[in-house]
């Protein structure tokens, strides 16, 4: 499997909303205004006969070998083979990014990417799917994306950015994006089904043709696992559909539907004593209470994409989503603790855009400028329960949080050797908290207003033929954590990211392929409690991360053969802090080196395999490091035989082995209660499979 590096990506829209009549009035003139700046353009004449492609919802313009950023991207084909149940995966296969895996049902994954370790399950990550983005802004955890909601067969492409690189993300940007983009048009049936240990079984299923004006994609997926420890039962279906008609040469409408189920128990963590104990390793904790949950999903997305003229495309776009989740869980030993959390989502959101292609003197320059609001509702409930029985309600709230986007970036390719990059966005935010409480007294609140504006500059140059030099600095933002966003108490501006980054990519011989990129993360004004234990909240901490992810490729002179060595190496350091004793200390989850070292046979037909070790260093558990989880070493296999037929047509048997070595690791460990916490990982364990075309 090859990864490809692109310096920049052309993607779909993102960012979520949900009831207009909410706009405050400062946003809605702005809004409008916008919009109508945009709309008058869908007049312009056209050049005769231009077909439009697929609807890429912002950022088609944008041309990824003139981007001056650190973007990854692995492509439809190299996804397709490594046969996932889990789209997350995906991004083992990047420099610089590792998964936490909880292993708890439909619990969404935490994962690291450019030093922050929180993202997936937290704040630190954009994660959209075809322009819809997936982060919550409220109920889990601000920024809780799930990508269980996906289908791993209808992906045509994942685009990992690195950083808050791009104009065309605002909030949760702050490590970086990742961007899922499905399938759209084209002339294919095909089917994965697989088999494997824990009485796993996972069928995925894609198509899509032509019809004259009308295209169609669709997309099902059926799964289910006992797992491998107890109470750790995982259900759940997806399907999705997408429908887009020509309505002239130049102009074309897409609907996409989409909708998940999934249940779930959940096996929680173990303490230490009992993840060094092997008869115990797969059993609940003492005194565990069968956690689990359940989750719906359901999204719906029209676009409006309108060639103007052979320079210019309007792109038009509205979506919803609802969403409804409940979780059991339990944390700590003791007896009792159990609770209920359950969100009901809602979400609405519209935007506009125009892409171009022009000459700013003699040289191409290729930009993009857009507008998009975003209306989020979350209804919260909390309750205390005894092994998934309600015993009292202890939360009734309700959030919403409105966002008004206005960005625009351009790349100018004055020569190959001078291809500079700027771009600015503007985020505004506001928004409503509602609390009911049982038991307290009924309150109100506004959110505090925020906002940021967000520079991107960079540079990309060819200074030879296959070597070309990248630089960059962009700037992102965080706002403050849950309900903190809504005290009149709390007088402190958004958290300030600043990242700067070099790299270079050498393409000079055709059997080596090598990209290495430095950066510098910091982060200033981060609100802490100052003094430690008053109460009071302000800007005042700083952080900085560091690191080199670099990814080499051998092209070996036997043919299909692959050798590929994927590493980081990372630092990080508190540099301010109320707590003078946590000053210096690393950043609790930030592992000193991810490497990942693989050589893949993949003829076109016949037998193949990949053979793969992965390393995962140290890392802090405590704020004051005095507690840590040493790592791991994990060594996967697969093997496979694909036959050909004509039309196309193909057939692939294939049999993937997890963990060789029968390693005792963690992907998730953390520190409370005492002790080390683990969500372990199952032992040696296999999977057997046929993927068709058809």
């Amino acid at each position: 499997m090859r990864i490809e590096y692109r310096p920049f990506s052309c993607p779909p829209r993102r960012t979520g909303g949900h009831a207009f009549h909410r706009v405050r009035p400062a946003a809605a003139p702005i809004l409008a205004c916008a919009l109508g700046l945009l709309l008058p353009y869908t007049g312009a004449a056209a050049a005769d006969g231009v077909r439009l492609g697929e609807i890429t919802v912002k950022g088609e313009a944008l041309d990824p070998s003139q981007g001056a950023f650190t973007v990854n991207v692995i492509e439809g084909d190299a996804i397709r083979d490594q046969h996932l149940q889990q789209p997350l995966r995906l991004i083992e296969q990047v420099p610089g990014v590792d998964l936490g895996a909880y292993r708890q049902g439909g619990v969404a994954d935490v994962f690291t990417i450019r030093g922050f370790t929180g993202a997936g399950h937290g704040s630190d990550a954009g994660i959209s799917l075809d322009g819809i983005t997936l982060n919550q802004g409220e109920s889990h955890a601000d920024g809780y994306a799930d990508t269980n909601i996906m289908i791993p067969l209808e992906l045509q492409r994942l685009n990992v950015y690195k950083g808050p690189v791009s104009a065309l993300y605002g909030n949760f940007a702050r490590g970086g994006v990742l961007e899922f983009i499905t399938r759209k048009g084209g002339e294919y049936q095909e089917a994965d089904i697989s088999f494997g240990a824990f009485d796993t079984f996972d069928a995925q299923a894609a198509a899509g043709g032509a019809f004259g004006p009308v295209a169609t994609n669709f997309a099902v997926q059926a799964y289910d696992s006992e797992g491998w420890r107890d109470n750790s039962r995982y259900t759940k279906a997806n399907a999705a559909g997408r429908l887009s008609y020509d309505l002239s040469e130049r102009a074309e409408i897409a609907l996409s539907l989409r909708g998940h189920a999934g249940q779930w128990e959940a096996p929680g963590y173990i303490p230490e004593d009992q993840f060094n104990d092997e008869d115990r390793r797969d059993q609940q904790s003492v005194n565990a209470e069968d956690d689990g949950g359940e989750k719906r999903f359901f999204a719906q997305r029209i676009d409006y994409n309108h060639l103007i003229n052979e320079q210019m495309k309007l792109l038009v776009f509205a979506y919803g989503t609802q969403n409804d989740f409940t979780r059991f869980a339990k944390f700590g030993y003791d007896p009792g603790g159990q609770t209920e959390r359950f969100y009901n989502r809602d979400v609405l959101a519209i935007g506009a855009s125009l892409n171009g292609a022009h000459r700013l003197g003699e040289a191409p320059m290729n930009w993009v400028a857009g507008v998009e609001y975003y209306d989020e509702e979350t209804d919260w409930k909390r309750w205390n329960t005894s092994n998934r029985v309600r015993t009292a309600q202890t939360q009734e709230r309700m959030f919403t949080i409105d966002t008004l986007s206005l960005y625009g970036q351009a790349d100018w390719e004055i020569s190959p050797a001078l291809r500079p990059m700027a771009g600015l966005r503007y985020d505004s935010f506001s928004g409503s908290y509602d609390n009911r409480d049982p038991g307290g007294t009924p309150f109100s609140r506004d959110m505090n207003d925020y906002d940021h504006i967000s520079p991107k500059l960079g540079l990309r140059s060819r200074v030879a033929e296959g070597i070309e030099l990248r630089g960059s600095v962009a700037n992102g933002f965080g706002l403050p954590n849950g309900e903190a966003k809504y005290d009149p108490t709390l007088d402190v501006d958004a958290i300030e990211y600043w990242q700067y980054e070099i790299g270079a990519t050498l393409t000079a011989s055709p059997d080596f392929y090598v990209d290495a990129a430095y950066f510098i993360l910091n982060s200033s004004d981060e609100i802490l409690e100052d003094p430690v234990g008053s109460g009071n909240f302000r800007n005042v901490g700083e952080t900085r991360r560091s690191g080199l992810e670099a990814e080499f490729r051998y092209f070996t002179p036997v043919e299909y053969l692959e050798l590929s060595l994927i590493t980081s190496l990372f630092d990080s350091e508190i540099e301010s802090n109320p707590n003078a004793a946590l000053v210096g200390k690393e950043v609790v989850g930030l592992p000193d080196n991810i490497t990942t070292l693989s050589l893949d046979y993949n003829p076109a037909s016949g037998w193949g395999g990949r053979l793969s070790w992965r390393q995962v260093g140290e890392y802090a558990l405590t704020d004051d490091n005095s507690q840590s989880y040493e790592g791991y070493d994990l060594v996967n296999a697969s093997l496979f035989y694909k036959a050909r037929f004509e039309r196309g047509r193909s057939l692939r048997w294939y049999l993937d082995l997890y963990n060789l070595t029968d390693e005792d690791y963690a992907e998730a460990v953390f520190f409370g209660s005492g002790t080390r916490n683990y969500a372990p990982a199952p032992p040696t364990h296999l999977t057997v499979g046929v993927a068709l075309k058809y």
